[in-house]
């Protein structure tokens, strides 16, 4: 039976500290300061909902590129921030719409 591993134990407890930092309002402003920024982002839905839009500043991709983010697993429209399942992004626009 082959086993199915999303993403490895590192990651998950890096996610889970930063929810729950997050949950408390809790931010650490130089990974926020780093974070790529994602404009004209939208909310995807399909198996899980992740963010479609630009990127600039990712650490892997190319800048001006249209993406799909990770698995979005937190997100504050008034604060333009969000957390994917790989990393923190801010928002340039933080009225987002689901499509």
């Amino acid at each position: 039976m082959n086993k199915f591993q999303w993403i490895d134990n590192v990651a998950t407890e890096r996610l889970l500290k930063d929810i729950r930092k997050a949950n408390r309002g809790e931010f650490d402003a130089s990974a926020l300061a780093d974070a790529p920024l994602l404009e004209h982002a939208k909310i995807i839905r399909g198996y899980c909902f992740a963010l479609s839009g630009v990127v600039t500043g990712h650490p892997r991709l190319e800048d001006d590129k249209e993406i799909l983010t990770s698995q979005l697993f937190w997100m504050d429209e008034e604060l333009g921030i969000c957390r994917s399942m790989n990393r923190w992004y801010r928002l340039a626009r933080p009225n987002i719409k689901g499509h």
